[in-house]
């Protein structure tokens, strides 16, 4: 707040003074949806180079085992590869990256492997690097990857002596390829997508917790730990899918707990080294993998988000701003993107039943899989991050909104196709399907992408037509909740809009 003078230069200041807005924070109504949620403590974040992160994450070998590099040297088995891993062997590559990751597609790395093997596997730009407007920007989440065929992919190639010897490959690559196959069928049945974009984040995550040993870190093809997904009645839940759509990286900075429910606590690396545990087998290992991954959090620190690339009609957006601050920003912050240091983010849990969008995540080590959450606080990781589900209750944080015009779709589940239906519950389609997966193909007026509504389920379309399909009426993917601007007149609406664009 500006102090307006009482003496000396009061008579030459005072027109400034009355003249000075209050700051962005004290024009947010004292009554909100914001009043029922918790504040979420920051926690100190381990040191990091966010130059080596950077180096590491896209040339280093945290992934530590991988398909041998010389299978990638064969032109007919690029595709089958890339697939795999669900992008594209034509996707861009990126500067800063040396070796023969220097023509590597920018989600794959080339490194050595411990036993000496050349190989290649995925990093963490296969889920958090996509494209907006023809652009490749790392840390926005991966809105094309196919994670809807993995079963098929990998059930296609039966590897044996006979492929191997085509391929001509050594001890220490056929040692790599059967540990990768062996792996891929493990997690590829139980990781499979229902539609382009889903991201298999969640049950990855369920299976590697599964098929470690807790103590060891020794991998089990059959699981240590069990997977039975329950309802709140105890009731099994078939095909239990795990809907979620990452988040751009440049929250990361401003969050206190990590995940849409707030539930990973502490120092953010131990929730990334378990999701890059697939090839782990040792707690020795384990270590040396959360050694590189204090400097690539480091790195995801210092990400911004992009800047809006379009044009903006500024008359609306500052008319925006107000509804932003009397309806938003007690639960996303404040912004100014000229002076990020006087930004605020409040770091709110809010209960599930303020905001009422779709459970199955908030409650997913709560309900449906608890024993999962005892396995990880009690493993190597937790003692890096802890997983606090219902601390104090089941919720979402409300993240922020740098960037969010570039997000879609949205929710944590990836059920809304643009913010205008974010902002209107009565106009979000219950199926649909993007219309193109062009990231060019942008609708600038209800921020989000151009989609056409479906009057049937995803299970009886087509079966071609079936992987670009969201289905709103499978467990974990329901759109509703966030009801939040549906008293907002259409107007104020389109102002709030154009608003978030300039953020």
């Amino acid at each position: 707040m500006i102090r307006c003078p009482g003496s000396g230069l009061a008579i030459l200041l005072l027109s400034a003074c009355l003249a000075a807005p209050a700051a962005p924070r004290d024009r947010i109504p004292a009554d909100g949806p914001w009043t029922s949620g918790v504040v979420l403590p920051q926690s100190p974040q381990a040191p990091g180079d966010p130059d080596l992160g950077r180096d590491i994450l896209l040339n280093g070998d945290f992934m530590t085992c991988g398909l041998p590099y010389r299978m990638w040297e064969f032109p007919i088995s690029r595709g089958f590869i890339a697939g795999g891993f669900g992008g594209s062997e034509k996707a861009d590559t990126l500067p800063g990256r040396h070796g023969k990751n220097t023509d590597m597609p920018y989600y794959l790395n080339a490194f050595t492997a411990p036993n000496g093997a050349e190989v290649i596997n995925a990093n963490c730009l296969m889920c958090h690097g996509g494209e907006f407007d023809g652009q490749l920007v790392i840390g926005l989440p991966n809105a094309t990857a196919d994670f809807t065929s993995n079963s098929d992919a990998v059930g296609t190639v039966e590897p044996d002596e006979d492929l191997w010897d085509l391929l001509g490959l050594d001890a220490a690559e056929i040692e790599q390829a059967e540990k990768m196959f062996d792996r891929a069928r493990v997690l590829a049945p139980l990781a499979t997508m229902r539609t382009v974009g889903m991201n298999p984040a969640e049950m990855y995550a369920i299976i590697l917790m599964s098929h470690h040993d807790r103590d060891t870190l020794a991998w089990r093809d059959e699981p240590v730990t069990p997977i039975v997904v329950r309802d709140h009645d105890g009731s099994v839940i078939e095909d239990p899918i795990f809907t979620s759509d990452p988040a751009p990286w440049w929250r990361a900075g401003k969050k206190s707990a990590l995940f849409y429910n707030g539930m990973a606590r502490g120092d953010h690396r131990g929730t990334m080294a378990l999701a890059s545990s697939v090839c782990v087998d040792s707690i020795e290992r384990a270590r040396v993998v959360d050694g590189m991954f204090a400097h690539i959090q480091a790195f995801i620190r210092t990400i911004e988000p992009p800047t809006y690339p379009r044009s903006i009609d500024r008359s609306r957006a500052r008319r925006g701003e107000d509804v932003f601050l009397a309806n938003c920003a007690g639960c996303h912050g404040t912004y100014d993107p000229d002076h990020p240091d006087r930004e605020w983010y409040p770091n709110l849990l809010i209960p599930l039943d303020v905001i009422g969008t779709d459970p199955v995540i908030a409650e997913g080590g709560v309900v449906h899989s608890p024993e999962l959450v005892e396995w990880y606080n009690a493993s190597f990781y937790g003692q890096i991050t802890q997983m606090k589900p219902d601390d104090p209750f089941p919720g979402y944080m409300p993240p922020p909104l740098d960037g969010i015009w570039a997000t879609a779709p949205y929710f944590h589940n990836g059920s809304v196709p643009t913010i205008e239906a974010v902002l209107n519950s009565g106009i979000r389609p219950d199926v649909w399907r993007r219309v193109d997966l062009d990231s060019t193909n942008f609708d600038e007026d209800a921020i989000g992408w151009p989609y056409e509504t479906l009057t049937i389920r995803q299970a009886d379309a087509p079966p071609a037509d079936r992987k670009f399909i969201y289905d709103t009426g499978y467990w974990s993917q329901s759109n509703s909740g966030h009801t939040f601007g549906d008293h907002l007149s259409d107007s104020e609406r389109r102002d709030l809009l154009e608003y978030l664009k300039t953020l």
